[in-house]
């Protein structure tokens, strides 16, 4: 066995689908069945199926016996306490919580071990008997919420006995209260060991952080703030320490000494500027001279601020410039007068005086050694006057602010570390003091929760108080389950049942099923319609068959369907397609019934017509056409008569009739060596239409001989009876063959429970449609009018 082959029995054999999505490339497949329909289809055998079921559940819990409910109703009543920091509903939770709480092993156990449940031997001796009573054990509340001040809580348990249930529901009402005062107790207990904890733990860390503290002031340097400076607006601004305002008095004083150094440099340039454009030393002496007066040597603010000639600290720096005035009038004086003139002698005791003044404010004097006239003579004959002192003066001045300038930053960067010392030193103590100020204040807070603790603890949790007697009652619960399960079950079952059945019944059940199965079109539907008195007696008149429904009731509903297929035919069919043949799947689809009414369709539309059976095997038309099966399609094919001799007139206008003739033993045979071809062609000659009646195609192979000799073949498929497996052989059966398939013919639709949904629903037309039988009595029918089709 091939791959394929074994894929396909294995897919036959597990075709299954619980919800209708199933492999439709089966031939055994069902299509998809649609639950809501399938449901509604069933709906009688379900309501049977719980009804059912309902009355063995009745018996089932007669059987069993009655079950009472034992049921009391407690009061949960909230204290009227006086909170600390929400620390209540922490330690007592909700009583919505408690619902659950009263059915758990902490309340169960309580009630067997204290309060009389281990007496009850029924209750004790059971293999898990706190699950027992948590099983039958109910808990609702029935008035009030959460945020309510009282809530009532009822309290249930069902029991066979009566005595049992009721000391099960007052144990657990018992074994609650207590547990109520006990949680108060201990919760209590709990609460103030632990502020005595919390009090202990925040002092000795109090005590840790001021020795820490202390500590640290011991080794950290003194500190002396200034005193606090307030804006101009008033505002009080943070006082700074010693060390910021030595830093920024040293930046204050470097600031001083870059502004001497620059005025400095700046008159040693413009000296040499003067020299390298050759001025006169008489030129060069008045500027001098004037910078001197001035502290300037262009006439100009100098560039560096304006500073004075000569730089230092305000009392040397005058006498310099004083020293240096003199000894520059001195020598001008020995110059013009000489060493004896009483100028001279005037400006030396000046001079003298000078040098006294250094010596006096504790300063270095600069070096004087008085000059005579020869003396001066040679100096100036050098270019040693006064231009080169005022020279040399600024250079060791300009030497002197450097030296300065670089101890003032030495210490700048000293003051800066002292300053970031101080700061880090601040920061740290406030942490430290901030520290033992947060624990102060919690060691307050735990003070006061101390202080109230002995006036809250008796107003803290809840109270309960049982506010109705145990009531004894029969229960409706196990009425309720047990009748309803029974009745459930009933219903599945009945549901299970009518699924596999629907799943297992692989007959096609409607039009769409039917058109799934193949691409070829559907030529009509034909309704299911039964005999009546009426047709009968009718049928008896004219010795046609009843089934014959186009000739008895041609305006009914069944003779409409068969106007619907003969114009499609008329429609569908090309001018040359005059032989058709019409079989079916199997046996008893109808086929021949159809065929026989499609002719007396196509003959009273005007077209003539020769209705041939070929079925040579079960003959059927000439019952309903009441004729003698003898002499006909068997004789013409042993030649023993012309086909025209064989025919036989009907009562229908322009219906010819070729019966079967009597049966073969060997008709495949006979069927395969007649020139059919030929027999045909002669017949088209004589007749618009030539209807070929062949047997099932699954049954013999007598339609495969014959739709080799016929323009077309059409297919008759019996609703809920014909199968997926049987429509599809027969479909592939004549694409073997090359038949040309025309079209399928689905017959027995039923109208009454089609739906308007199917597309088929004849029942919204009924008023077109007249069954009355007798209006017209069917043998004063004459020739139809021809439809133009």
């Amino acid at each position: 066995m091939s791959t394929s082959e074994q894929k396909s029995n294995s897919e036959a054999e597990f075709d299954f689908a619980p919800f209708g999505f199933m492999n439709e490339s089966s031939a055994n497949s069902r299509t998809n069945i649609d639950i809501v329909k399938f449901l509604f289809s069933i709906w009688k055998p379900l309501i049977f199926g719980g009804c059912l079921g309902g009355l063995a559940g009745i018996g089932v819990y007669l059987l069993l016996g009655p079950v009472y409910s034992a049921n009391t109703q407690v009061l949960v009543s909230k204290k009227a306490s006086v909170p600390i920091n929400d620390r209540e509903a922490n330690r007592f939770g909700n009583r919505g919580d408690h619902i659950e709480l009263i059915k758990s092993d902490l309340i169960i156990e309580p009630a067997f071990k204290k309060h009389g449940l281990n007496d009850v031997p029924e209750l004790a001796t059971a293999y898990d008997p706190f699950k027992n009573i948590r099983e039958g054990l109910s808990v609702s509340r029935s008035a009030g919420q959460e945020s309510s001040f009282d809530n009532i809580l009822d309290i249930a348990f069902d029991h066979p006995d009566k005595k049992i249930a009721a000391t099960v529901v007052q144990s657990i009402v018992d074994s609650y209260r207590e547990y109520l005062y006990e949680t108060r107790d201990e919760n209590s207990k709990q609460l103030y060991e632990t502020l005595l904890e919390q009090q202990n733990n925040i002092m000795e860390q109090i005590a840790s952080q001021e020795k820490e503290y202390r500590e640290f002031r011991a080794d950290a340097p003194v500190f002396l703030k200034a005193s606090p400076i307030v804006s101009a607006n008033g505002t009080a601004l943070p006082p700074q320490s010693r060390y910021e305002v030595e830093l920024a008095s040293i930046e204050e004083t470097q600031n001083e000494n870059q502004i001497k150094q620059a005025g400095i440099e700046a008159k040693l340039a413009e000296l040499e500027r003067l020299r390298q454009q050759g001025d006169s030393r008489e030129s060069l002496e008045f500027w001098v001279t004037y910078s001197l007066s001035t502290g300037t040597g262009d006439g100009k603010s100098n560039a560096a601020g304006g500073a004075s000639a000569l730089s230092g600290p305000p009392v040397k720096a005058g006498l310099d410039q004083q020293f240096l005035t003199t000894r520059l009038l001195e020598q001008r004086l020995l110059h013009s007068l000489g060493e004896e003139h009483s100028a001279v002698r005037n400006v030396r005791r000046q001079i003298d005086t000078i040098l006294d003044a250094y010596a006096q404010q504790g300063l270095t004097a600069p070096s004087y050694k008085r000059s005579s006239v020869n003396s001066a003579l040679e100096r100036n004959s050098e270019g040693m006057d006064l231009v080169s002192v005022y020279e040399q003066t600024l250079k060791s001045q300009l030497a002197e602010l450097v030296v300065i300038s670089k101890s003032l930053n030495l210490m700048r960067a000293d003051a800066e570390k002292k300053a970031k010392d101080a700061e880090m030193y601040q920061v740290e103590d406030q942490r430290l003091k901030d520290n033992i100020s947060l624990q102060k204040t919690q060691l307050t807070q735990i003070f006061d929760q101390i202080a109230t603790y002995d006036v809250s603890k008796e107003q803290e949790g809840f109270r309960m108080k049982q506010i109705a007697q145990v009531r004894i009652e029969r229960s409706l619960k196990r009425v309720i389950k047990i009748v309803g399960a029974f009745g459930f079950m009933g219903i599945g079952l009945v549901f299970v049942l009518s699924y596999f059945r629907e799943w297992l019944d692989t007959r096609i059940k409607t039009i769409d099923e039917l058109c799934s199965l193949s691409a070829t079109p559907l030529l009509g539907t034909i309704p299911n319609f039964i005999s009546t008195p009426d047709s009968d007696r009718l049928a008896q008149a004219s010795g046609l068959s009843p089934s014959l429904v186009f000739y008895h009731r041609p305006s009914s509903r069944e003779a409409e369907a068969f106007r619907t297929i003969r114009t499609t035919l008329f429609h569908g069919l090309d001018e040359k397609e005059q032989v058709l043949q019409i079989s079916s799947a199997e046996p008893g689809d109808g086929k021949s019934t159809a065929i026989g009414n499609i002719a007396i369709a196509m003959a009273q539309a005007g077209k003539r017509v020769l209705l041939i059976d070929c079925d040579l095997r079960r003959p059927t038309l000439h019952h309903l056409f009441g004729l003698p099966q003898e002499i006909g399609f068997t004789d013409i094919l042993l030649n023993e008569i012309e086909w025209k001799n064989a025919i036989r007139s009907s009562t229908v206008e322009d219906l010819s009739i070729i019966t079967a003739g009597l049966c073969p033993e060997n008709p495949a045979e006979i069927l395969s060596v007649h020139d059919l071809s030929k027999l045909f062609n002669e017949m088209r000659s004589e007749y618009d239409f030539i209807l070929i009646d062949s047997p099932p195609v699954l049954a013999v192979s007598d339609p495969a001989i014959l739709s080799s000799h016929v323009d077309g073949i059409s297919i008759v498929a019996r609703l809920m009876k014909n199968n997926r497996r049987s429509i599809t052989r027969t479909i592939e059966t004549l694409q073997v063959h090359g038949v040309r398939l025309h079209g399928i013919l689905a017959n027995g639709f039923d109208t009454q429970n089609a739906g308007s949904d199917s597309g088929y629903g004849y029942e919204s037309y009924g008023s077109y449609f007249n069954e009355d039988t007798t209006a017209k009595h069917p043998s004063k029918i004459g020739k139809q009018p021809t439809l133009t089709e």
